[in-house]
């Protein structure tokens, strides 16, 4: 994964960079290679091999991302399993809640690949 050096790249935590995702051809570190078929600005964000979630700067919403993440990533698992249930019990699919359900599902996935990672 990327070393702290490039101006590129913003180092929000140990665990949570941002990156316009145009740039990334450029940044040589960064493997994420994007699907073809759907256009940059319309993904939030990527995990690396590590469990280091890029979010991508060219995303419309990410700022919210940003903050959702920031947010989710200081919360225990189970209150991660505890916001999700209430989303999915009011059938929660306004754009905000769309925003955090995907920043709360990104974080217990993201908590997979570090464990995961950490055990090889």
């Amino acid at each position: 994964m990327l070393k702290h050096e490039n101006p590129n790249v913003e180092i929000i935590n140990k665990y949570l960079w941002a990156v316009r995702f145009s740039l990334i051809p450029f940044i040589p570190q960064i493997s994420y290679k994007p699907d073809p078929a759907v256009p940059l600005e319309q993904v939030p964000g990527q995990f690396g091999p590590d469990g280091i979630m890029i979010l991508n700067k060219d995303y419309r919403y990410f700022e919210i991302v940003k903050k959702g993440a920031e947010s989710v990533m200081k919360l225990k698992t189970r209150q991660i399993e505890k916001e999700l249930d209430s989303l999915r019990r009011y059938h929660a699919n306004q754009p905000l809640q769309v925003i955090y359900r995907y920043c709360l599902l990104a974080e217990l996935e993201r908590r997979k690949v570090v464990k995961n990672h950490g055990n090889n």
